[in-house]
């Protein structure tokens, strides 16, 4: 339920939320875990998810975008919605329907500015962000997201990115071979008229965990793995590995 508080702009919003021993109050009989929870959970009626929190990075960067037009190189749409268009208006259009965003007077919704309920959200979001997502790309947030949950936690998170992935070019995947954990790599091969996936490189682990950790990494930098795919198509899988074991041996990767 909107507060009437909610028009002042120049403080985080949740300032007039009520504690109350371990929990949040926020005078509407809800009760709340945090001041995000009450934002994200209470005020915005989202479901439970294991992506909350990768969520609330993509708005603080979407919203402080917003705040600080023109927008910086790094800082373009098309680097924050990975190029889907699409998305970046769905995306402008339900901050607009939320309130965080007007555009009354604005000849489209992707030049919608911030209103006092968003600057406040702003500031709530700024001051509560994760110091070591700062500087990393969003994809990189997403993957660095799943590795803080728990093991349910984490395997949704990583069917779930397995999932949105799929239709890559070239996508790495969590396998059994031949009874052991594997991550495989699998490309598109022209094959007459029907092009078909073929795998293309794979490595086997000991374990669950240690194949999981190393798909954590792989997820982290998803924007690489057309050129990886592309060096494992053209010099051979050997070659792939011998890159990739490099990096992870790498302090700067």
């Amino acid at each position: 339920m909107p507060s009437a508080f909610e028009g002042i702009g120049d403080r985080p919003w949740g300032w007039w939320l009520r504690a109350n021993g371990s929990v949040i109050e926020d005078g509407d009989g809800g009760r709340w875990p945090s001041v995000l929870d009450a934002f994200w959970h209470g005020r915005l009626n989202m479901p439970k998810s294991n992506f909350a929190k990768e969520q609330l990075e993509l708005m603080l960067r979407v919203m402080a975008a917003i705040e600080r037009r023109p927008l910086r190189p790094a800082e373009t749409h098309h680097d924050m919605f990975e190029g889907n268009f699409a998305f970046n208006r769905l995306y402008m259009l339900w901050l607009v329907s939320v309130g965080l965003a007007e555009c009354e007077g604005r000849s489209s919704p992707l030049d919608a500015y911030l209103t006092d309920f968003g600057r406040s959200v702003l500031l709530l979001l700024q001051v509560t962000r994760e110091p070591e997502w700062v500087d990393l790309p969003f994809t990189s947030v997403s993957a660095l997201a799943f590795r803080r949950e728990g093991d349910a936690a984490r395997e949704a998170s990583l069917r779930s990115f397995e999932h949105e992935v799929a239709l890559r070019t070239y996508v790495f995947a969590r396998e059994r071979m031949q009874g052991d954990p594997s991550v495989t790599l699998t490309g598109m091969v022209e094959e007459g008229r029907v092009p078909i996936r073929r795998v293309i490189w794979s490595q086997k682990f000991p374990n669950p965990l240690a194949r999981d950790d190393f798909f954590a990494w792989l997820a982290e930098r998803v924007d690489r793995w057309d050129d990886w795919g592309t060096m494992a198509f053209r010099r051979g899988a050997g070659a792939l590995t011998q890159h990739l074991f490099v990096m992870l041996d790498s302090p700067e990767n």
